[in-house]
């Protein structure tokens, strides 16, 4: 999953740490396989959540992720 990848990249660890350093896992904010499901070639969507400190947008095939 793309998000993780980022996400992890942006704290500089390997992705399994990640929910030790954001201090919850990512199904905790939203849940992974929903998202996959939902960000398909088919269809272009909007999605727009927060992880920790993260705010993740995701529009048609850009993923965006800011800090606050």
């Amino acid at each position: 999953m793309a998000v993780i990848d980022v996400l992890a990249s942006l704290e500089d660890v390997r992705p399994v740490h990640l929910p030790t350093v954001l201090e919850d896992p990512l199904y905790d904010f939203i849940d992974p396989e929903a998202l996959d499901s939902l960000v398909t070639d088919e269809e272009t969507i909007s999605i727009s959540f927060t992880v920790a400190d993260y705010d993740v947008q995701i529009n048609g095939d850009k993923l965006r992720i800011y800090h606050d």
